[in-house]
Order: structure tokens, then sequence, then C-alpha cells
């Protein structure tokens, strides 16, 4: 990573048994891999599954592929020698109990066109559906009947199906392809497919947020179903939510949350338009209460683009329910000084010098390469084979996270 002159910068799970979310003691995951060799989609056809390492809305027409470019060599907010990855981390902004830094690059590169989860839902171009035959709590099936890649980030929590989940690890759903998906149970008290008196018919819809870092660590990176479970129940009681089935769709969608999150990624938001050019803005990095909680950046400006609302709500949302949190144990307010770039350079290098830990082959068309250091877990997710765009190197990440452990 580069840093600023003026500021520096920067299940395996034991599988679950049976189909139902119902709670069960913690046991110590394994590092293997399964293979599930003739997993049907509910609804769809047959989906042929490579061995694959477990971690876990309306219609119209298909929007156009971005015209992605190169980002501009103008000038823009000060820049010290780039290294190897030549990002860098902007001055910090304080937002209460939150820290937002941007990322910056100006050596950034176009991976081809991509869709988000949530636009191809939106346009009729995708479906998230349960495992045919009575579903299964750790595989969701993603349909992409589009030209179009689709871009899945960890986190991304879908509602409705049997239960309420959160996706396993970042994915790319090619064009034309069904594809099964990890994916960890946030709602441990159903398993039908009625979701608030209504039928789901084993399909689901997303969320305008992220799942909080806590709890997408605990799926993505820990592989530890009773973790989440108990993340979530955490948040939900912070929160004053209790739900019969404590989903944490109670607190993602409860209308006082949401009014405050809005209000808050408004101020983020805020915080990054001051950015200039935009076209060098890949990423986001935070911290909350005095510590570096998370850093997320992409190939080029318009992948970033493509998922920064969610980012950004997300971002907010880890924030209320932090503090919430913090009250619920009655801890006083953190008097820990806002950290500086330096502190998510270091944080990020942390992890950047690890060796690599795993690297699971999805079912996909992309790999995910992980590592981790005493501070943090890291991901970067890669295209498979020759990426869509000619030219572009199938091993520049398109996406890479750092989450605090």
């Amino acid at each position: 990573m580069r840093t600023p002159r003026l500021v520096a910068t920067l299940l395996t799970l034991g599988l679950l048994a049976g189909t139902g979310c119902t709670r069960h003691p913690s046991s110590a995951a394994g590092a293997g891999q399964r293979t599930s060799p003739d997993v049907q989609a509910a609804g769809g056809g047959p989906v042929t599954v490579t061995p694959q390492a477990f971690g876990g809305a309306t219609g119209g027409p298909t929007a156009a592929a971005p015209n992605v470019r190169p980002a501009p060599a103008s000038s823009g907010p000060a820049h010290a020698s780039a290294s190897s990855d030549d990002h860098s981390i902007g001055n910090p902004t304080a937002l209460g109990n939150l820290v937002v830094f941007p990322v910056t690059s100006r050596s950034q590169v176009d991976v081809g066109p991509l869709i988000s989860l949530d636009d191809a839902l939106a346009k009729g171009k995708a479906e998230v559906r349960e495992v045919a035959g009575g579903g299964s709590v750790n595989t969701l099936v993603i349909q992409n009947k589009g030209d179009i890649p689709v871009f899945v980030l960890a986190g991304t929590i879908v509602k409705g199906g049997n239960q309420d989940r959160q996706i396993g690890q970042d994915f790319i759903i090619e064009s034309k392809q069904t594809t099964p998906v990890d994916a960890f149970c946030v709602e441990h008290g159903r398993w039908n497919g009625q979701r608030n008196g209504a039928a789901t018919a084993g399909q689901f819809g997303t969320s305008e947020v992220l799942a909080t870092s806590k709890v997408r660590a605990a799926g993505q990176y820990k592989k530890d179903q009773s973790e989440v479970w108990s993340k979530v129940s955490e948040a939900n009681s912070a929160n004053h939510q209790r739900p019969a089935s404590d989903t944490f769709l109670a607190s993602v969608d409860d209308a006082a949350l949401k009014k405050e999150r809005t209000e808050l990624a408004a101020k983020i938001e805020a915080a990054l338009a001051v950015i200039q050019p935009q076209q060098e803005l890949v990423g986001i990095a935070y911290a909350i209460d005095g510590e570096v909680r998370g850093v997320r950046w992409f190939a080029h400006h318009d992948v970033f683009e493509m998922v920064r609302k969610k980012l950004v709500t997300g971002i907010a949302f880890d924030a209320i329910v932090a503090r919430a949190e913090a009250q619920a144990q009655h801890l006083p307010p953190s008097t820990k000084p806002t950290p500086a770039a330096t502190a998510v350079d270091a944080f990020v290098k942390s992890v950047d010098v690890a060796a690599v830990t795993e690297q699971r082959d999805t079912a996909g068309g992309n790999t995910n390469e992980y590592k981790e250091s005493s501070q943090a877990y890291g991901s970067k997710t890669m295209f498979k084979g020759a990426p869509s765009k000619p030219g572009a190197s199938p091993r520049k990440p398109v996406s890479s996270d750092f989450t605090a452990k």
C-alpha cells in the first residue's frame, strides 16, 4: 500500500446435520472441503457442482455493461510513491463512533462487465433459491439468467426461502449458469416456506445492507454457524429486537434503525464525495471506537460504484450496532483517538505479509484466497480463468477484503 505525504495511509463448519436451522453446541471446524455432486435448484434444473471449499425483485431489461475505463492521471490528493498494489488511504472523517477513510488508486484494472446481485434480481436476470428437495441450511442456489456475470459480496443478506441467510463468501456467477453458493443461517427459529405470513416459494430477495463485520467474519472466515447465531442474537438483543425466529432482519428492517442508518450513510457519502477525481475512488476503510474494523477495495472504480451503496449502508449499520452493543454492556463511550491512516495501512499490511492459509475453489467463476494475521482476516477474489475483459489479468483481484478479528 502507499501513503499520502500529508496524512500517512493508508464450515468448514462441520456440516450441520439435517436441514433445519436449530442451535447446536459449537464444534471444532476442520479445514476440509466438500463435494456436492448433483445438487438441484428448487424450481430449476440440475446443477453440476465441482469440489468446493465450504464456507458456509422486479422485472426489466438488462442494463448495458458499464463503459469501464482506466483511472485518469489527473492530480488529486497528495500521493506518495506507489508500492506494488498502488492503493492509498486518504484522510479520516470522524462520525461519532465511526471513522471512515477513502481508498484510492491510480493503477486500476478493467476486469470487464459485472452486475451486482441486487441489480440482477431487480431486473429479473437472477434468482436466489433454496436447493431442491427441501433445502440445505448452508447451501443456496443462484441462477444467472443474463449475459453479464453476477458479482455477489460475502455477507450479502438474503431474506425468504426457508430461513434468512447471509452469503458465505464472494461469488462470481457466470452468465447463463446456475451455481450453488455457501450460506449461513441468520434466522435460527424458522425452517419453512412462510415468511411474515406469505409463501416464499423457496426464493429470496436481498437486503440493502451487508451483515455486520462480526456476523460476516463468524461465517466467511471462521466458518462457525454457532457463532453466527450468537452474534445475530447479540445484535438483536442490543437493538431491543426479540423476533420469535431471532432473524437478523429484525434489526436490519427496524424502521427507527433504518432511519438512523440512512442518515449516517448520507454522512459517509458526503465524506467520500470530496475525493477528486472520483474515478480514483476504489474502496473504503473504517474504524469503530478507535479500532480499525474493515477495509475493502476493488480492481476498478466501476466495480466499487456497483456495490458502493451496499458497502456504505453496511458500514453505517455496523457502527450503529456496535454502539448499541456497547450500551447494552454498560460500557462508557470510547476515548480512543481517531486512528490515523497509518493504522489502516498497518492493519492491511499485517495480512498482506502473511502466508496464504486457504484457496477456496468456488462452484462459480472465481477462486478466493485467504490469509490472516493476529489482527485481521483477509480475502481476495479472482477469476478462475480468463476474465470477461480481454487482456485483463486473471490473477488481479476483483475484490480485496480485510476484516478485524
